[in-house]
């Protein structure tokens, strides 16, 4: 026997706006606005494509397939569980038509509004949306959206990042509707384009509704399309389960204000990311195609509290994105937190996220710079300088941030990290041979061997986009000056060196005798300076150089109590730095030393 909890049919926006009673609403625990430039420019050009197909009075019985969504009926409102993006960006769009239709005909803007976007009752003046969005983005939606600003009235504040994207795609279809109507010849041309797109719209795109009148069951069936890989990301998925799990509406209001303050990190960090390594560091590894599974498991096996775990993730939030950013109020851990960003080691959080949480509000952060030293170490000896697998890594890390939350043990954490990291003779021997060809690890590589150089630690280096990276025997070298191993020395730490944008601009690819006198004398860094006691530059002399280097780097990166290497140990063939391409940066993309 069929299953009587759900039915199907198929509407077209307009339909579905327009004659939908009671009003239709996002439920709380739903995701906020997502779509980004991509997605609205291929609803808009999906759009164009249709009405080209079908010119004129072609069109009747023709209708364009937009998907599926899923409504829970029977309440004070109708709940959209699947679907809002596509409904909440059709209602943008009809309310840029609005707006152009205006200047033409202002009592068909008004019929288009009260129709599709905002009924007002006659009797009391009041207005009330025909879509409402979610706790986090309904207020902001209305005010940009659905309300009519007529004249002057300024724009609402956006504070989330799916504030900012509804205010793109705003402007974006604003822009569209007025070019189509510019390219029509304006006036009442124009006029007929904006009704002819509005038509097609509200009366030839379509959906299919599934309704059912069992909001759990709904909203099951809607985790199991998700959780096949048909939308929501683990947030959303995350916030859905713990606010249908909540006991009680202050309860679903503790957990909705506390996800405002997980939310409120977007814009700097990664959600996503952020609960991967927050769970990591309470848990130890989980791969990212199953956290949500793993998470939900928990929740439900040891019936963790809705509320608990939000005010948790909502604590937890904050911290986290100041870590990525590489942000402290403690200079010198901010140092190393920059040090971490430029090498995109996003794989060190989850333990410096145990280290914060297992720390007193007032403890000094003594144990926390030795973390992260010992973090960064192990980085660059394993994975920059000795390109070992990662995965093992991440196994270690992971294992030390569950155990270092658990018991405080700040030393145990460290030695275990040293336990794993190469060894101090491997290390030296491996800096002296390595090539580096991301452009910010080189940058961290050559910052702290300059501040290495500088003893009493007067001068820092800046970051962001005022110091370069120069290469000594450029990549383009001029006509016959090519070296035969132009690809194995051109990336090597000894051929690399910091010089200011200027300076590095105004020698580019000139011989070594024209970079000295045109570019390093006018230079601080000692790096660069110490290059002016050099008569030529060849490839032995990069090699000289990068012992030199070499000699330095155990002193830079290593761990409490090591014996430093022994001397005289040989060398390996060409070692290449093997960085995780996802984490990579840019030169500009650095952030700059903070005021």
């Amino acid at each position: 026997m069929p299953d009587q909890r759900y039915d199907a049919n198929r509407q077209t926006i307009g339909t579905l706006l327009s004659t939908t009673s009671p009003r239709i609403e996002v439920p709380e625990w739903q995701r906020s606005y997502a779509w980004g430039a991509d997605e609205i420019e291929a609803f808009w050009l999906d759009l164009l494509s249709f009405d080209e197909a079908y010119p004129g009075r072609n069109i009747d019985n023709e209708e364009y397939f937009l998907g599926s969504a899923v409504l829970v009926t029977g309440g004070t409102t109708n709940l959209l569980l699947d679907g809002q993006q596509r409904l909440a960006t059709a209602t943008i769009l009809l309310s840029a038509l609005r707006d152009a239709r205006r200047k033409f005909k202002a009592d068909s803007a008004t019929r288009l509004q009260n129709k599709y976007i905002a009924d007002q009752d006659d009797a009391t003046g009041q207005t009330t949306p025909v879509l409402t969005l979610n706790v986090y983005d309904r207020d902001y939606f209305r005010a940009e959206v659905q309300d009519e600003r007529l004249g002057e009235q300024p724009r609402p504040t956006a504070t989330l990042k799916s504030h900012g994207l509804v205010r793109k795609a705003r402007d974006y279809f604003a822009e569209k509707v007025d070019q189509q109507e510019d390219s029509a010849g304006g006036g009442t041309a124009g006029f007929q384009r904006n009704l002819r797109i509005s038509d097609v719209l509200c009366n030839h795109m379509s959906l299919v509704i599934v309704h059912s009148s069992d909001e759990d069951n709904a909203a099951a069936v809607f985790e199991t399309l998700n959780d096949r890989g048909i939308g929501l990301s683990t947030p959303d998925l995350l916030r859905n389960l713990l606010l249908r799990r909540a006991a009680g509406e202050d309860a679903r209001s503790r957990v909705v204000s506390a996800w405002q303050s997980v939310l409120g990190i977007a814009d700097e960090a990664s959600v996503d990311e952020f609960l991967r390594h927050f769970w990591v560091s309470k848990r130890g590894d989980v791969k990212a195609r199953k956290l949500y599974r793993e998470i939900k498991d928990a929740i439900l096996s040891e019936s963790i509290d809705s509320v608990e775990l939000s005010l948790e993730l909502a604590e937890a939030a904050p911290v986290y994105r100041d870590l990525a950013r590489g942000r402290d109020t403690d200079k010198d851990l901010q140092r190393l937190l920059e040090g971490i960003r430029m090498l995109g080691a996003k794989v060190l959080l989850p333990a410096l996220l145990s280290g914060i949480a297992t720390l007193a509000e007032d403890e000094p952060k003594d144990s926390l710079r030795v973390l992260a030293s010992a973090l960064t170490t192990l980085f660059v000896r394993h994975t920059v300088i000795g390109g070992r697998e990662s995965t093992t890594l991440e196994s270690t890390i992971y294992s030390v941030a569950a155990t270092l939350r658990k018991d405080g043990d700040f030393d145990a954490a460290v030695a275990a990290l040293h336990e794993f990291a190469p060894d101090a003779d491997d290390f030296g021997v491996r800096f002296a041979r390595a090539s580096v060809s991301r452009i910010a690890t080189a940058r961290y590589l050559l910052r702290e061997i300059e501040h290495a150089k500088r003893v009493t630690g007067e001068v820092s280096v800046e970051l962001g986009d005022r110091v370069h990276v120069e290469h000594i025997y450029p990549q383009t070298p001029e006509t016959g000056a090519k070296w035969q191993n132009h690809a194995q020395m051109i990336n090597r730490l000894g051929n690399l060196t910091l010089l200011g944008k200027r300076l590095n601009t105004s020698i580019k690819n000139a011989d070594f005798a024209t970079k000295k006198e045109k570019g390093y004398t006018g230079s601080d860094i000692l790096l660069t300076k110490e290059l002016l006691q050099r008569d030529d530059w060849s490839p032995g002399a990069v090699e000289a150089r990068q012992r030199e280097m070499s000699a330095l780097a155990f002193g830079i990166w290593s761990f409490p109590g090591e014996t430093p290497p022994a001397t005289g140990t040989g060398a390996p063939s060409d070692l290449v730095v093997h960085d995780d391409e996802d984490d990579a940066q840019t030169l500009d993309e650095l952030p700059e030393v903070p005021e």
